[in-house]
């Protein structure tokens, strides 16, 4: 599909894709930028005598810490079974990774319960706590993102700086760690991003965020409009963290001429060996061992209590809903990258501009794009151009476009950063050996970028597997996905209820994560 686009578009075409895509991605971000322009003085007023105050300080108070708790729980991990060899070393590298399947609110629901009793439900519906669950479910993106800039860096800058003097500790602070720098402000902006659109784990800890607070008026007031301009807040401090993520790379230029072998493993022994290996399997123990235990005796009992048959029932209808949503929403999203792509390659530096307002839906909350998308598709539904039965509000292309705006970034950067790795120089030979672009982009560019656009696709389904806030408020009549189950579950505290759909949820998240691994693991190969 690739090289038959990019084959048949030229540059007045390239621009009107690009155009057209950017426009239907960008649209209902903007429609919730532009409710600013206008904005309800006594909604904000209220707003301010009443919640607001603490929703900025929360929000800012768990931004802060999880940002902080991830960059040194992921980098440290990365660097653990990088640098050094240890018993249950291969192995761990490879779990570490297994909490990206599980949600936060899963993870938030079974720790509440196991806390509650030795702690007191007070102390445990904290902001403190809430920040450790989300820390355990998002250190993964920092850990794969600190681990493949340590595994592409070369021995000879190290080697050169032992031979200075340097402590294998003052290497890595003054080597290693700096040549990682852009790979661990990537990681970070994107775990920044998933603490402002959380709202499922907040609200378990009775944590008052501008995300769960967008809810809140939404639901508790009817006003739109109110929840409208709340979210703006949401989008000034997701383009604040993309901000810091381009101040924290620098100007500087991070290249290197890479070894084949990498980083040379250092064996530890004794006490050395113990710690290392006690310290990685706690982390995987505290963030999913105990709880997926938890889960299972919860499922069992929930098995034992109601009727087998009905819970077997409501199983599959849910699976079934979620899979439907997760695959088209995939499929939607991995095409849209695709001629996004396309179009790129033929198109100017404007376009390329202008691509970036494309991915701006990842920067924006899940709860703020459900609005604009709301707002976007009655606007469309007032205009009469459809018939009645196609009404796109509460229907499920609607909830698809959704997904579509919010996770469009995760597939065209991924398709973009693959396809930018292929060497010009070899496209260029083959198109001076007469080979034509479509045949150049079967042969050559997509399968040298086929790992990186699995892998995109692969985070893709992760990410709308486990989306709660944007399904929640526009899911159409019957469409009941595993989140929304537990959703119903945790909002009454049924927490043998919830057991079942998020055991579902983490299966079907093991599975992709296992898939991403062997992406990753492939393409390296093939690097190599």
């Amino acid at each position: 599909m690739f090289g038959i686009a990019a084959r048949r578009v030229g540059p007045a075409a390239a621009t009107a894709l690009v155009t057209t895509v950017v426009a239907a991605a960008a649209i209902p971000v903007m429609v919730i930028v532009w409710s600013i322009a206008q904005p309800n003085t006594d909604v904000w007023r209220q707003l301010w005598e009443t919640r607001l105050p603490d929703m900025l300080r929360d929000t800012a108070t768990l931004l802060v810490t999880v940002l902080a708790g991830t960059l040194v729980l992921g980098t440290g991990l990365a660097w653990l079974v990088t640098a050094y060899r240890f018993p249950g070393q291969r192995i761990l590298g490879r779990l570490l990774v297994t909490p990206l399947a599980i949600p936060g609110y899963v993870l938030g629901f079974v720790w509440l319960d196991t806390l509650q009793e030795p702690l007191g439900a007070r102390s445990v519906r904290s902001i403190w706590v809430c920040a450790l669950v989300l820390i355990l479910t998002l250190y993964p993106y920092v850990y794969l993102f600190a681990r493949a800039a340590f595994r592409e860096q070369s021995q000879r800058m190290v080697d050169i700086a032992r031979n200075l003097g340097c402590s294998r500790t003052q290497t890595f602070w003054r080597v290693v760690l700096p040549m990682a720098r852009p790979s661990l402000a990537g990681g970070s902006a994107i775990v920044g991003m998933e603490v402002l659109t959380d709202v499922g784990t907040v609200r378990l800890f009775n944590v008052s965020t501008i995300a769960d607070g967008v809810l809140r008026v939404w639901f508790g007031t009817g006003d739109r409009n109110a929840a409208a301009e709340l979210s703006v807040l949401l989008i000034g401090v997701a383009v604040v963290l993309i901000a810091g993520e381009r101040l924290a790379r620098g100007r500087a230029r991070y290249t290197q001429r890479g070894d084949p072998q990498g980083l040379r493993s250092l064996r530890l022994r004794g006490l050395g060996a113990a710690g290392a290996s006690l310290l990685a399997w706690s982390v995987f123990a505290i963030a999913v061992a105990l709880p997926l235990a938890r889960l299972i005796t919860w499922a069992d009992e929930a098995q034992r209590t109601d009727q087998t048959a009905t819970v077997a029932g409501d199983l599959v209808f849910h699976v079934v809903s979620s899979l439907r949503v997760a695959v088209s929403a995939t499929i939607v999203c991995l095409l849209l990258g695709l001629l996004l792509a396309a179009g790129l390659q033929r198109g100017r530096g404007r376009e390329r501009c202008a691509a970036r307002l494309a991915t701006l839906g990842y920067a924006v909350p899940g709860p703020v794009v459900a609005l604009g998308v709301l707002i976007t598709l009655a606007a469309l539904d007032r205009t009469g151009w459809l018939p009645d039965r196609w009404l796109l509000v509460g229907s499920f292309i609607g909830l698809v476009y959704a997904f579509a705006v919010r996770f469009l970034a995760v597939a065209y950067q991924g398709i973009e950063a693959s396809l930018g790795k292929v060497s010009p120089s070899v496209v260029a030979s083959a198109r001076t050996l007469g080979a034509g672009r479509a045949r150049v982009a079967a042969r050559i560019q997509l399968p040298l970028a086929s790992a990186g656009i699995v892998a995109a696709t692969v985070l893709v389904a992760i990410d709308t597997l486990k989306e709660l806030p944007i399904t929640l408020l526009l899911r159409p009549f019957g469409t009941d996905t595993l989140p929304i189950w537990v959703w119903q579950a945790t909002s009454e505290s049924l927490w043998v209820q919830a057991a079942v759909p998020s055991l579902a949820i983490v299966a079907l998240g093991m599975l992709l994560v296992g898939a991403l691994l062997w992406t990753l693991d492939h393409g390296a190969e093939a690097i190599s």
